[in-house]
């Protein structure tokens, strides 16, 4: 099977699971999308897509959300367990590599095309590294060290459950609600499409959050509590993407990606998410030469796991094989 697709990629987050089949010759093959909701667990996400094709897959590579430590791994947002070896035997697999799901999808960067993503200000790329952010479910965040086609690495990153750091008294509120009922507020609670609810919560003055995607229809037909809760979220995305960037001198660019921006779409407020990204101080000059870039390509993760499996990006990773089990550190 040197020339068929006889690697399984599988993108799994807290709402969707994405899958395909991949091969070094073939490339990729078509996703499979569905809702996470609909599987008991990873091993029967990763089995109801196997029983549809023609030969099982020799090898898996799984970008999942959750940090990816020795087994078993439980996801952050869903309450699901992975357990590497049980699942390698289960599919029986010559190999099974597990990275982080925004590392994979950070690899991925380099190979973005003009037409896969958007650009929300162009600048002028730095000598330094690539930052990759993204809300969705939670709130994910990699970084991409190192020159493409040279000793490239992807940084793991848990930077999502950084405390919030806001300097204003207008989100006081805020953080009263996150003492109350998180015992603290981390970037993640707000950065989210449940943290969407609760921004639309607390401008509209309601006792629970309201679905992400009604905010986002909402602030598409002009209700005010709506509009201001979609500003706020790109205001403070701002802030938090402004803060990495330079914890992680990523002055060769800022990319955004996430469901919730997908469903944002046109009431994502760039100029709130730019203002605030430079307004670091001393660095407000530098802050603004950086690129910023939202992602509209869906297949971010599989571009990455395809470098990470092929040698062309080194990852943290998880990796085992019928003969072994050992945890790669990149």
């Amino acid at each position: 099977m040197s020339a068929a697709r006889d690697w399984l990629f599988a993108d799994i987050g807290g709402t969707h699971v994405r899958l395909c089949r991949w091969g070094r010759e073939n490339g990729a093959g078509d996703i499979v999308r569905m809702r996470a909701d609909a599987s008991a667990g990873v091993a029967d996400a990763l089995l109801g897509f196997e029983r549809a094709q023609t030969q099982p897959a020799a090898h898996a590579a799984l970008a999942i959300a959750l940090p990816v430590r020795r087994g078993p791994l439980r996801m952050t947002n869903r309450d699901w367990i992975l357990d590497p070896e049980s699942l390698r035997a289960t599919l029986r697999l010559r190999t099974l590599c597990v990275v982080n799901d925004f590392v994979a999808a950070a690899a991925g960067v380099p190979v973005l095309g003009e037409r896969d993503s958007l650009v929300l200000r162009e600048g002028v790329p730095g000598p330094g590294s690539r930052l990759l952010i993204g809300p969705g479910t939670g709130l994910g965040v990699a970084a991409l060290i190192g020159t493409t086609g040279g000793d490239e690495r992807v940084l793991a990153s848990e930077a999502g459950h950084m405390g919030l750091a806001w300097q204003g008294a207008e989100i006081d509120a805020l953080h009263g609600l996150g003492r109350t009922r998180w015992g603290r507020l981390s970037w993640e609670r707000l950065l989210s499409g449940e943290g969407l609810g609760w921004l639309h919560a607390w401008r509209s003055a309601a006792a629970t959050p309201t679905p992400a995607p009604e905010v986002a229809s909402r602030a598409a037909q002009g209700e005010r509590a709506a509009r201001e809760a979609t500003q706020w979220f790109s205001r403070l995305l701002g802030a938090f993407a402004g803060d990495l960037c330079l914890a992680f001198g990523a002055d060769a660019g800022v990319w955004l990606t996430g469901g919730v921006l997908d469903g944002l779409a046109e009431t994502f407020d760039a100029a709130a998410f730019l203002e605030a990204f430079d307004d670091k101080g001393r660095y407000a000059a530098t802050q603004r030469e950086v690129p910023v870039r939202r992602v509209l390509a869906g297949d971010l993760a599989f571009r990455g796991l395809a470098r990470i499996v092929d040698g062309a990006c080194r990852a943290p990773m998880l990796r085992l094989s019928a003969a072994t089990t050992h945890r790669h550190r990149n």
